[in-house]
């Protein structure tokens, strides 16, 4: 509170002073509201800010000024996602969107999340064509070919998913969502080594990208091999242990494994790292459930809710423990604090980043409708995708009726996944450091 005090009003000064570089004091502003749950504040700071370079657009003499000032974008692209994430709302996000493309209409991430609108909205043509522009504008853009990659993919076009992932890799080797996702795609149609291949050898183009030893962990250990994910977790961990999904990951391994006394100690030492991750703080809460232990799991649930008010999921979990023990005030209440931060009912079912802690279990899903499409897989490539490989030089035939043997410059025939598990580190490996992590560990809640 002491901070809000004094930093919230020094944002406002920022704004009053007139500064040269006005959208980025806005969108600070807007984002520090965001840090402390306000999104409604956020929202009247964004949009004040866009209003301020709509009239600069309605003047003739700042009107090159405003189009050329790209920052006014941020201001727009963080609105958009405060209309879909926190209130779930496809129109008003489209609306913000629209108004930013006035100031940068060549934007090639408000056009990417232009896209993502359509898709939320159910108009995949739409989207297409977004993703499209958004690629014309800068054909580097790795989190549109990504965006797309991942969209063909749930809808069951892997011929066009594929292509995509391969498009990508060719002009943005070094950006590791993209490896993950192909790799995803592959071990979701059942093509294990594939898939491994592709988490290696993404690995060996970006090794600091952890998302990549998670996704592998996990491939893993769905097939049996708890000592090998337990090896990539533990690597994982190694180069960033502030990253919580890590952790659940591990966690969910020493589950599989059936070391259940292990999973509260892994959780409590994931929250002591990653503090900010509302998703260990829900996961901890779900395995005090488990053991009986309800008021420790409430007081999780609640410190999870402060320290992120606006990650849905929490407000579910505590709705369900309240339900579980019939305590009618407490829902009561909770539906009223629900009511203020998310006025959409469709809020809470609002999608997370595909690299976000929940990212496993959708990623489950669309493994579910995977498998129901598998008839989709041999669909055409739509004209514009085509157009798209033809354009970065890829052979989208061969790339979709076989398997990626070279990708970004290199041959997956060069990859060897075994050298590079020998040289990692190990997690909880009898006898070695793995454990060590652990150590310390405070009591979280009791």
């Amino acid at each position: 509170v002491g901070a809000r005090a004094e930093i919230v009003p020094r944002g406002i000064w920022g704004i009053r002073a007139n500064c040269t570089d006005a959208p980025s004091v806005y969108h600070g502003l807007a984002k520090l509201h965001l840090s402390l749950g306000e999104a409604g504040e956020a929202r009247s700071v964004l949009r004040r800010g866009l209003a301020l370079f709509d009239a600069a657009c309605d003047e003739g003499g700042r009107d090159a000024h405003a189009r050329r000032n790209e920052n006014a974008a941020f201001l727009a692209h963080t609105l958009a996602m405060i209309e879909l994430g926190v209130n779930g709302d496809a129109a008003e996000a489209r609306d913000a969107l629209e108004r930013g493309l006035r100031l940068c209409r060549n934007s090639p991430q408000l056009l990417l999340a232009m896209g993502l609108c359509e898709k939320r909205s159910g108009n995949e043509e739409g989207a297409r064509d977004m993703f499209e522009r958004s690629l014309a504008a800068d054909q580097g853009h790795a989190q549109a070919w990504q965006a797309f990659g991942v969209m063909e993919m749930q809808a069951g076009n892997f011929r066009a998913a594929k292509t995509l992932f391969e498009c990508g890799l060719k002009n943005s080797p070094s950006h590791g969502a993209l490896w993950q996702a192909y790799g995803t795609l592959e071990s979701w149609k059942g093509n294990i080594s594939e898939a491994r291949l592709l988490f290696a050898a993404g690995i060996q183009k970006c090794p600091n990208h952890v998302p990549l030893y998670q996704a592998w962990a996990c491939l893993e250990l769905r097939s049996g091999d708890v000592v090998t994910a337990k090896r990539l977790i533990g690597e994982a961990l190694t180069r960033d242990k502030r990253n919580g999904s890590g952790w659940l990951v591990a966690a969910k391994i020493e589950e599989k494994a059936d070391n259940v006394g292990l999973v509260g100690l892994i959780l409590r030492r994931g929250i002591e790292c990653a503090p900010g991750d509302a998703e260990l703080y829900r996961a901890l809460a779900e395995h005090e459930v488990r053991r009986g232990k309800i008021d420790s799991a409430r007081e999780l649930l609640e410190k999870g809710i402060e320290i992120n008010p606006l990650y849905a999921p929490l407000y579910h979990s505590l709705a369900e423990l309240e339900a579980r023990v019939f305590n009618i005030e407490g829902l009561a209440r909770l539906n009223k604090r629900t009511a203020e931060i998310f006025p959409s009912d469709n809020a809470a079912g609002a999608p997370q980043p595909l690299s976000g802690p929940s990212s496993a279990r959708r990623m489950q899903a669309w493994g579910a409708k995977v498998q129901q499409q598998q008839g989709r897989s041999s669909a055409g490539i739509p004209d514009g995708i085509a157009a798209l490989a033809e354009r970065v030089g890829v052979e989208y035939g061969d790339v979709a009726n076989g398997a990626a043997s070279s990708i970004a410059g290199g041959s997956l025939d060069d990859v060897d996944p075994e050298s590079l598990l020998d040289g990692m580190c190990g997690f909880g490996d009898e006898g070695g450091d793995g454990w060590m992590m652990f150590q310390d560990a405070p009591d979280v809640a009791r």
